[in-house]
């Protein structure tokens, strides 16, 4: 017999996300190839940095983030342009991101990408943007 337990744990979410990978595996014909570039000071630590993976057509973007003393030196423009150009070569043709209504959102826009959908209210008052560009 099945028992329902309430488990809000790390462990089970990175469990679920595990078996839905091996899952939706069986019925993908592409394989997710990890993307990253950052930049670091003298002492090599982070000052910012971008990541992102291609799956079949897609750049998929996670993370592009930028220390207070990095910003407004070009550098987030670079990052993203490195990770754009890599996944041309690995054949993406499109790129896909998220990004909060305190964001980047005009920093994305500048650079080509629109927004698809939104949801608002997120996760109360706030906006997150769903946004894709040709590559």
């Amino acid at each position: 017999m099945y028992q329902l337990k309430a488990d809000n744990t790390d462990a089970l979410n990175s469990a679920l996300r595990t078996k839905m990978v091996e899952f939706n595996a069986q019925h993908f014909d592409a394989q997710r190839v990890p993307l990253g570039y950052k930049f670091t000071d003298e002492q090599g630590e982070l000052v910012a940095g971008i990541s992102g993976c291609v799956f079949g057509n897609w750049l998929m973007i996670s993370w592009l983030w930028c220390s207070d003393v990095a910003r407004g030196q070009g550098l987030a423009d670079k990052l993203l342009t490195a990770l754009e150009q890599s996944a041309i070569e690995l054949g993406a043709t499109t790129a896909q991101l998220d990004t909060l209504d305190f964001q980047a959102k005009p920093f994305y826009e500048k650079r080509g990408y629109s927004v698809k959908y939104q949801l608002n209210n997120y996760p109360r008052s706030g906006t997150r943007y769903f946004m894709e560009k040709p590559l």
